[in-house]
């Protein structure tokens, strides 16, 4: 089952959450609050999540720890089953096996062409050999003993004989891509079904032998076909002289391969980038060391070769800061590692499993990228571990935690056997059982009919498992996303919808929970929650109600379309690049629509750079003088695989690209569309249109036809939306002072420098309330000096004060988030919160809660809801820096916003304070203007 832990560190105290047999992890960087999560997902092989916040961002940390003394675990290499010539994303890999419980990411590789730098073994059998290089190659290696090892590879020693003349040719390499001169490679059946198509700038032949006899000798081009029994050698320069000159067909040849380690002794190799832990310490010279904080792949091994484990570290994103190769080496110790080695990393770092109770493998880590890298190999853990009739636990989930009165919660239960294999759940035979509110069960699903807060059991063969619950009654306000749908005709939209109490407590609701009113031209909502859109442009409002509250959505169908060029007359220019790309650019009868299309011809066989062929428009383009939505046209494919774009420009001369398809992988006519970026304001100009190719091996001479480019710009609503109704807080009300503890708090946003007429208005109203006042900035002295009452000034830094039975927390947020502030202002905060006994907590920022890395304000505002629903504390937030007063909910926690007054402000703009009354049972506020309105 899943062990979840977390651990809160600040000055060696940690929270009363119980930490036994919790691994102490070595702190590598400055971190103040860690969670862990573990759970087994197989037998044998578990699964643990390190999430860990430091001063420079987050750790995300993936671990999968295989204990090889389980006979029913093993590694094992993988690789798409294709073939080697062909990349594929890791969840791919994986799916191509029935038994895969969880793998990772694999060697370095070339981002073009297909080639990994190390080798690859598969019980006992060589796939690839590594690059003939002058340094040897670090690989991880698994013998057929399940002995776990890593070392240096060298060169294979690899002959092929020639028994009628007694000649050995040396290869250098298999099944590698290259483009080098005076090489021999050797591409066998494993590779794919041809060899690959050769570099234009060298010369080479290719020998195909099938049954060990030479059946052909040819010039290498566009590749030879590998027979199934046999194999195919690439030789250049030097090396293809020499098999010119000592073979011939129908020689009876021999073939021979010696590679250190043996790979016959070998259950799996797999080649990486550094040996970076070796016996227990972090390495320095590492064979290839990408410097800088980034994602990380790495395998370790304990000392007494009794466990190995994979570990994703992510990094690139606005949380997840990555680590150089020297920390990963540290964090790979702090694991247990004794010997270790990195995989390829950066946008390839990749974990993917299947989480226990569930058939599906998924990616657990966070892609670089945001989404899977297409890679050229990786490692997996295999579970051969039977299923068995006796179960081991049931897991009970829901989308959400929160529910709506009245409505259906769909309830998710998963079941494992004690070989922690998937069960399927008879939900006939579950029994469920619910406290602290009362509901009706119907299969997997609940119905709450009385709110609060509760516990939902499942009972399942003996198993239990448990769900807590939040029921929502009588919400005060509907969110709706999108908040407003612009739309193509016939397409969909998922809207969601939250209610929410006056608390800020919210729980989403099927749209069929709802009423919803559209306009009978617009659309419709499809059982899934889609809004689908008809097949006519138009505009309205979507009404969207629950009892006695309405959210209104604006709502806009389809886009004024205008053809800009219909290529009926001449209309542009060829242009290529380089010099060495041949083509033109005509008029063609061959249209879509009207009598012409444009046709562009090209040639990218004459050169392996980056090649390109263009339609430039004539009189530097056509002009926009209003940003479209997209781009749009007719295009006659010729399945190349090349990527078409477009160029727009600004006359000052600067210009984007836009990608139009990034391959032209289709035959005939076909309409393609390009989103036009955000970014790009009008007026510009569209320059050209052109088809480019990257890779040197993707050589061809073709053409392409282009017909009725379109501008599509968005419609507009142009209609009123009703103001929804206004939203009533309880705590928005006068109160009186009700006990020896109770207090007044007066608090201002920014008004240092206003008018020195206000400061006695200002002082007599604080004084007159002998309260306590709060202003988010430093105040003027004259100012100071006639309050009477104590004062807090969030003018920077963090600090804390006690009045009755308050605390007030001053935190700073003047240079953005609390880390990017000051980071220790953390560790001092988790403290404070894990010791607070009053009954109320004010915590105050001179400048609006704004967070660059959305786990820190994930933490931020999760640590505030844990002190309110643990220790029953009235939690509020006061920011400074806003242009009104407001007080908002969330989640239990009341947020509140403090106007900022310029320095040049008019003296009758209506000038606002808000004022707390804090008794002990209760704080409520009021917005109350400065100066009192004549009547």
């Amino acid at each position: 089952m899943k062990n979840f832990k977390k651990l809160i560190i600040s000055f060696g105290l940690a929270c009363s959450i119980s930490f036994a047999n919790i691994q102490a992890y070595a702190d590598w960087t400055n971190s103040v609050y860690e969670e862990k999560e573990e759970e087994y997902i197989a037998k044998g092989v578990k699964h643990e999540h390190l999430l860990k916040f430091t001063d420079e961002g987050w750790l995300n940390i993936n671990i999968l720890r295989i204990n090889l003394d389980e006979n029913d675990a093993s590694l094992d290499l993988l690789f798409n089953e294709n073939g080697l010539n062909q990349k594929g994303k890791l969840s791919e890999f994986v799916n191509q096996r029935e038994n895969i419980v969880g793998a990772v990411n694999g060697d370095f590789f070339s981002m073009k062409g297909a080639a990994t730098i190390g080798p690859m073994v598969k019980d006992g059998k060589l796939f690839t050999t590594t690059f003939h290089l002058s340094e040897k190659v670090p690989t991880f290696n698994l013998s057929k003993y399940k002995e776990p090892f890593i070392i240096n590879w060298t060169n294979p020693k690899i002959t092929l004989k020639n028994e009628n003349t007694d000649f050995s040719f040396d290869i250098y390499t298999i099944n590698k891509e290259t483009n080098l001169d005076n090489t021999a490679v050797l591409y066998t059946p494993e590779w794919g079904e041809k060899t690959p198509p050769f570099s234009q700038g060298l010369k080479g032949i290719e020998i195909i032998i099938e049954d060990d006899i030479v059946k052909a000798i040819v010039p290498a081009f566009e590749g030879s076909y590998i027979p199934k029994n046999g194999y195919v050698i690439l030789a250049t320069g030097q090396k293809a002289f020499e098999i010119g000159s000592n073979f011939v067909c129908k020689d009876k040849v021999s073939f021979s391969l010696q590679t250190n380690p043996d790979f016959k002794e070998l259950a799996l190799s797999i080649g990486g980038g550094a040996y970076i832990v070796k016996e227990g310490k972090v390495q320095s010279d590492f064979h290839i060391n990408i410097k800088g904080n980034h994602p990380r792949t790495a395998i370790g091994i304990s000392k007494d070769k009794k466990e190995v484990f994979f570990v994703t570290i992510d990094g690139r994103t606005s949380s997840y800061t990555g680590v150089t190769q020297e920390e990963l080496g540290e964090i790979m110790i702090s694991l247990g590692a004794y010997d270790a080695i990195n995989l390829d990393g950066g946008g390839s770092t990749d974990m993917v499993l299947r989480p226990l109770g569930e058939e599906k493998r998924t990616v657990i880590n966070n892609p670089s990228g945001g989404s899977e890298r297409r890679i050229m190999n990786g490692i997996g853990i295999i579970s051969t571990a039977s299923k068995t009739s006796e179960l081991g636990g049931i897991i009970l989930e829901s989308e959400e935690s929160n529910i709506l009165i009245d409505t259906m919660k769909k309830l998710i239960l998963k079941g494992y056997d004690k070989n922690y294999n998937p069960v399927e759940i008879d939900y006939d035979q579950v029994n469920w059982h619910v406290s602290g509110i009362y509901g009706k069960f119907y299969k997997d699903s609940f119905k709450a009919t009385t709110a609060g807060e509760g516990i939902i059991v499942a009972e399942y063969e003996g198993k239990y498992a448990t769900l807590p619950i939040r029921v929502i009654d009588n919400p005060v306000r509907l969110e709706v996303s999108p908040s407003k749908i612009n739309i193509d005709k016939n397409k969909g939209k998922f809207i969601k919808v939250k209610v929410v109490d006056e608390d800020g407590y919210g729980a989403y609701v099927s749209l069929s929970d709802l009423d919803i009113e559209i306009p009978d031209n617009l659309g419709e909502i499809d059982d899934k929650d889609f809004f689908v859109a008809k097949d006519k442009s138009g505009s309205g409002i979507m009404k969207i109600s629950y009892k006695n509250i309405t959210s209104y959505v604006p709502v806009v169908v389809g886009s004024r379309e205008v053809i800009v060029d219909d290529f009926e007359n001449t209309n542009g220019t060829f242009l290529s690049y380089p010099a060495d790309v041949f083509g033109s650019y005509n008029l063609s009868s061959f249209s879509k629509a009207g009598n012409y299309s444009g046709e562009i011809s090209y040639d990218f066989t004459k050169t392996d750079a980056t090649r390109a062929a263009y339609l430039v428009f004539d009189n530097g383009g056509i002009n926009f003088d209003k940003r479209p939505k997209k781009l749009g046209m007719w295009v006659y494919g010729n399945g190349s695989g090349h990527m078409l774009k477009a160029k727009c420009v600004y006359d000052n001369g600067a210009f984007q690209n836009i990608p139009i398809t990034s391959s032209i992988d289709w035959e005939g006519w076909k309409f393609v569309e390009a989103s036009i970026p955000s970014g790009l304001k009008a007026p510009f100009k569209l320059e050209r249109i052109y088809v480019v190719e990257t890779s040197p091996l993707l050589k061809d001479a073709g053409k392409i036809y282009i017909d009725q480019l379109t501008a599509f710009y968005p419609n507009t609503f142009d209609g009123n939306i009703p103001k929804e109704q206004k939203i009533i807080d309880s705590r928005n009300t006068k109160a009186k002072l009700e006990g020896q503890s109770s207090f007044r708090l007066i608090a201002y946003g920014e008004i240092s420098g206003i008018d020195s007429s206000l400061d006695s208005k200002i002082a007599d109203i604080s004084n007159k309330d002998k309260g306590l006042n709060l202003f988010t900035q430093s105040i003027d002295q004259t100012l100071k000096e006639k309050l009477q009452n104590p004062t807090i000034m969030v003018a920077g830094g963090y600090a804390s004060t006690r009045h009755k039975n308050s605390l007030f927390i001053q935190l700073d947020n003047s240079q953005g988030s609390l880390r990017e502030t000051n980071f220790e202002q953390w560790r001092w905060f988790l403290e404070k919160i894990e010791n607070v006994d009053s009954h109320n907590v004010f915590i105050s920022l001179p400048k609006p809660l704004y967070f660059k890395d959305k786990l820190e304000e994930k933490l931020f505002k999760d640590i505030l809801k844990k002190l309110k629903e643990e220790k029953s504390v009235d939690v509020w937030v006061l920011t400074g820096g806003h242009d009104n007063y407001s007080v908002y909910p969330k989640d239990g926690i009341r947020y509140v916003e403090l106007k900022s007054y310029k320095k040049d402000m008019d003296i009758s703009e209506e000038l606002k304070y808000i004022r707390f009354t804090v008794n002990d049972d209760k704080v409520t506020y009021e917005i109350l203007p400065l100066y009192e309105k004549e009547s």
